[in-house]
């Protein structure tokens, strides 16, 4: 297989934002991918981190998954159902409060964790040392701040959009009470 040739960088703001765009699609594409972190059955980067969240968190709840995660309780019921229909995850309700659910991983599902830790250890560092191979060491480490820094800017903007919606929709309630 020819190596692919290296295009010179379009740094332009078009092209930047066009990059970030390419790298998020292809890294979302990655996270459906199913694999095999060890136990001989596969699961994709999804499940397998949202498990991990379980294991690593024993007795979290749905609503603090989400809250971690960046993504909707619906989405995150829909992955933990799919966990417990395999045996991973189990639901227990709140001694203290019947109408709170608490996760807990199954032994199996925190073998899986524990595997999936492994794997991930050995591929980042894999990538960090491709990173600092083309760029040097301290690329890896502002690698890891930029993302971080990024992480935390697009935390803020979904935030601020969340309240805009909440907002609005509040807005148009009090709107559709008058009206009555």
């Amino acid at each position: 297989m020819q190596e692919e040739e290296k295009k010179p960088l379009d740094l332009s703001e078009y092209g930047r934002t066009d990059l970030i765009f390419d790298f998020v699609s292809t890294y979302y594409e990655r996270t459906n991918i199913s694999r095999d972190y060890g136990t001989g059955e596969s699961y994709s980067m999804t499940e397998v981190h949202m498990l991990t969240r379980i294991a690593d968190h024993p007795g979290i709840t749905v609503t603090e998954l989400s809250q971690r995660g960046n993504r909707t309780k619906s989405a995150i019921s829909q992955v933990v159902k799919r966990l417990e229909e395999k045996g991973l995850v189990e639901k227990r309700k709140a001694a203290d409060n019947g109408s709170r659910t608490l996760l807990y991983a199954t032994p199996s599902g925190q073998q899986l964790s524990d595997y999936h830790k492994a794997y991930d250890v050995e591929h980042g560092a894999a990538f960090d040392a491709m990173l600092a191979a083309e760029k040097g060491e301290q690329a890896v480490e502002q690698f890891y701040e930029v993302l971080a820094c990024m992480y935390g800017y697009l935390r803020k903007k979904r935030e601020n959009s969340m309240r805009e919606k909440c907002g609005r929709e509040s807005s148009l309630e009090e709107e559709s009470g008058r009206e009555e």
